[in-house]
């Protein structure tokens, strides 16, 4: 099996080599980046190709593809991989809304990727955990409307960015100075800020925008209310979401707290149980990376019909949010080694 990773040198595209070796051991990897270059990870090290190679005559051919690049390179590399005979997953968002591309958040909707679906789009990192604990409420109670605040790490921005925090926090905080004016408050270190890339004309940002579209196409449900606010927190990895769920039908805490647990229909959550939260933090995310966390289950005393809960959720934006959900979706054509990589199909029935 001969794997292509676009973007390999990224912070998803790293990794994904780590769990390409536990879902396909023998693969052979062949990386891509801007240009050519090593790069050495886990251990092996890898002779990178520049990613205009691939419009070579005598580019090479492969399975599978995954990518991990900005959305101008996608629209360049996808159709030409594709056409080279490789199965593609595509993580950014050039084709999530296409109507005529599956958007498959793992152990949600994975039965719709099928041996004759040549390209999926691999959700934004909010969306996949977010739709892992609604999508068995949905099922079980009905979902009526949503809205979520999400807390995100500075990873998502990636590699270049991470890093430049990483340093500001260390320069930064060797300042005794406890209100933190010494940071630069157009920065993320020691910071909250709006994540405000791409604000239309509705004043909503391109994250907030996906969170919202791509939760109804992964549920399949047109018509859901949905409203997202999105900001950055200073936080090397794990995105965490405060969720106001309104259900179509009321049910006692205990009976919803069942239909997250039930693994059939959320295979890759892990509930925290009760009101109080315990396991379910950002850092959290980093000792459960492949799983979405769940929990701090209430309900909304706004809501006398009792049908509103509040819920907690959270998951490594790198890997569940990325990586290990690429990986998931690959599954469905090429059977992982690693149990916890191999994705279930549709979910139960309503």
């Amino acid at each position: 099996m001969r794997i292509c990773i676009l973007g390999a040198t990224g912070l998803v595209g790293r990794e994904s080599i780590t769990l390409i070796r536990r879902a396909w051991p023998k693969a052979e990897i062949i990386g891509f980046a801007s240009r050519r270059k090593r790069l050495e990870h886990d251990g092996e090290t890898f002779d990178v190709l520049g990613a205009p190679e691939l419009e070579l005559e005598g580019a090479p051919t492969g399975d599978l593809a995954l990518v991990a690049l900005d959305d101008e390179h996608s629209k360049r590399y996808v159709p030409r991989l594709v056409e080279l005979g490789y199965k593609v997953v595509d993580k950014s968002n050039t084709y999530r809304m296409d109507p005529d591309v599956p958007l498959v958040s793992a152990g949600v909707n994975c039965g719709v990727v099928s041996e004759d679906t040549s390209l999926v789009a691999n959700p934004n990192c909010t969306t996949i955990p977010f739709t892992m604990a609604v999508a068995p409420l949905a099922h079980a109670f009905g979902l009526a409307s949503v809205a979520i605040s999400s807390y995100q790490a500075i990873s998502g921005a990636g590699i270049a960015p991470l890093d430049s925090f990483l340093e500001d926090n260390r320069t930064a905080y060797a300042e005794p100075n406890r209100l933190g004016v010494q940071l630069d408050p157009t920065k993320y270190a020691g910071n909250t800020v709006p994540h405000s890339g791409k604000t239309d004309e509705s004043g909503f940002s391109s994250e907030e925008r996906k969170l919202m579209n791509e939760s109804r196409k992964i549920l399949d449900a047109a018509a859901l209310r949905v409203s997202a606010q999105c900001c950055r927190v200073p936080v090397a990895v794990g995105h965490f979401m405060n969720v106001w769920l309104e259900l179509k039908r009321a049910a006692p805490l205990s009976e919803i707290e069942a239909a997250l647990a039930r693994t059939e229909a959320a295979p890759y959550l892990k509930v925290s149980p009760g009101p109080v939260g315990e396991g379910l933090t950002a850092l959290d995310c980093v000792h459960n990376r492949d799983q979405a966390l769940a929990g701090r289950l209430r309900l909304d005393p706004r809501d006398a019909s009792g049908k509103t809960v509040c819920l907690t959720i959270a998951g490594d934006n790198l890997r569940l949010g990325a990586a290990t959900n690429a990986i998931r979706i690959a599954s469905r054509w090429f059977e992982s080694a690693d149990a916890e990589l191999q994705a279930p199909g549709n979910m139960p029935a309503k």
